[in-house]
């Protein structure tokens, strides 16, 4: 039962009316002993060998019999693992943190493979961008246990002779190449792609991204595809309600992520109450002046009656300037100016002195900064990693408002 729960195709019942597993189909069968060699060789079963796979067709021609026939082989644990390095002055040991497994583990071909991939991210992020890993497996059937030695050799330089970008209809070419961590003339380097490619995911804008290295034109030369499929990146929202204190209300939002296909975020949206009325834009353009500098702007005005609740009339009106900019690889900072003027009127006689001492015009002129710090591996569906920001805001370069507060 635990081997069948491994494979594709299933057993004929009737419940599975609604699915084909239980229909015979040569390419799954296939497939399936592919599932049943990464099983064992997940598990221990280093020797794992798939002797034969038949299919039978019933006496009443209705059927199909599957037949798998394994020799499992000896299971192995992991004796001891090392690094042999043929890199000039590079200490190999620094590559031991990307081993996902540990001596006296069943033997996982998977592991090995997942160490092999982290090691050449970690070559390439100490620009290495020409080495091959190779994990080197000797067996001890005796004892049942194996030594795993990943060897790292330097390999033919490889350059990117081209960068092409298909399935672009709306979207301009320069906002994908933008998140290109390669450009051509660079060394090829996997990591880079690997994160290019995540990048453009991340924009929002494609609903697949697939980036694939192809042979150049010469054996030093590499071309890099970027196929994408565009999806919707317009936002159009309607709402209406009623509140006890506002009475009935309608909201009307419309955001486009993607202006005209330059990157660039619009955003209109507006709220009418009984007793409130806002307005809000906002713009932001990722790359101002073609640098990774984003810049946009936000205006805004709110007018709200109170005068059951607070007995007072409160009109704000306003708008600010952002400027975003990286510190490093995970560190960025954005700064904000925000000018703002608040008017309380029709203040009652009656209401509280607080209140009372609020009635005119106030301008509140104020600095912000946000310093964040992310180490996520996708902003969109995020499976590790850590975001943590910092916010300071200083009023009184200006005004009639002055304080200092952060979270």
């Amino acid at each position: 039962d635990k081997l069948r729960g491994e494979i594709s195709t299933k057993e004929s019942r009737w419940y599975r009316f609604l699915n084909s597993d239980d229909r015979y189909d040569p390419d799954r069968m296939a497939f399936d002993q592919e599932l049943l060699r990464r099983f064992y060789l997940s598990q221990g079963y280093a020797d794992f060998r798939l002797v034969s796979a038949v299919a039978e067709l019933s006496n009443d021609r209705e059927h199909f019999f599957l037949t798998f026939t394994i020799d499992e082989g000896e299971r192995y644990k992991v004796n001891a693992i090392g690094i042999s390095s043929g890199l000039r002055h590079f200490d190999a040991e620094v590559l031991r943190p990307s081993i996902t497994f540990e001596e006296g583990d069943w033997y996982d071909a998977n592991e090995v493979t997942e160490t092999v991939d982290a090691m050449t991210d970690a070559l390439g992020d100490m620009q290495f961008a020409f080495v091959n890993v190779r994990p080197d497996i000797k067996r001890n059937r005796a004892e049942q246990v194996l030594d795993v030695t990943f060897m790292i050799s330097e390999t033919p330089r490889v350059f990117v002779e081209q960068i092409n970008i298909r399935g672009n209809v709306r979207t301009l070419d320069k906002v994908i190449r933008r998140e290109m961590s390669l450009v051509e003339g660079d060394p090829f380097n996997r990591s880079k792609l690997a994160a290019s490619e995540q990048d453009i995911k991340d924009l929002g804008y494609f609903e697949n991204v697939t980036v694939t290295p192809m042979q150049g034109s010469a054996p030093d030369k590499t071309v890099v595809d970027v196929e994408v499929i565009e999806q919707s990146t317009g936002e159009l929202s309607l709402g209406a309600g009623f509140s006890t204190t506002e009475g009935p209300l309608a909201d009307i939002a419309l955001r486009e992520r993607n202006l005209l296909g330059k990157g660039q975020d619009l955003l209109v949206a507006g709220t009418i109450a009984g007793e409130r009325t806002e307005l809000n834009l906002a713009f932001t353009e990722p790359y101002f002046l073609d640098r990774d500098f984003s810049a946009g702007f936000d205006l805004f005005h709110i007018t709200q009656d109170l005068q059951d609740e607070s007995s007072y009339t409160q009109r704000r009106t306003g708008g600010g300037l952002r400027f975003g900019y990286p510190l490093s690889e995970h560190w960025r900072q954005v700064l904000r100016y925000r000018l703002e003027r608040n008017d309380l009127t029709d203040v009652d006689p009656d209401a509280s002195l607080y209140i009372l001492a609020q009635e005119g015009k106030r301008v509140t002129s104020a600095v912000s900064q946000r310093l964040t710090y992310d180490t996520r591996d996708s902003s969109l569906t995020t499976t590790n990693g850590t975001i943590g920001w910092l916010d300071t805001e200083v009023a009184g370069l200006g005004g009639d408002t002055q304080y200092v507060k952060g979270k």
